[in-house]
C-alpha cells in the first residue's frame, strides 16, 4: 500500500470507530465532505500539517495513520452510511 492509501484507510478506520459519518467528520474538521472522500480513497496527497490535523482530530499519534494492520481492517468496513448508525 502507498502512504496515501494507508493514511486514507486509517482515517476511515478511526472515523468509523468514532461513529462518525463523513458528513459529521467534515463538520468536526471543517474539511469538505468531498475532500474526506478523496482522503479515504487514498487519492489525497496530504501535507504533514494535514496528517497532524487528522491525527489530532482523533486524539491519536500521527504514526498510527500509517499502520498497515489497521488499514487492512478498514478495507473490510461497510461503505453505506446507515451502517454507522447505532442500533
Amino acid at each position: 500500500m502507498t502512504a496515501m492509501e494507508l493514511v486514507g484507510l486509517n482515517t476511515k478506520w478511526y472515523r468509523y470507530k468514532n461513529h462518525l459519518t463523513q458528513e459529521q467528520y467534515a463538520n468536526k474538521t471543517k474539511f469538505k465532505m468531498a475532500y474526506i472522500s478523496v482522503i479515504e480513497t487514498g487519492n489525497a496527497n496530504l501535507t504533514c500539517k494535514n496528517i497532524d490535523f487528522i491525527a489530532k482530530s482523533f486524539n491519536i499519534k500521527p504514526i498510527l495513520l500509517f499502520d498497515e494492520e489497521t488499514a487492512k481492517m478498514a478495507k473490510k468496513l461497510p461503505v453505506r452510511v446507515d451502517m454507522y448508525r447505532k442500533k
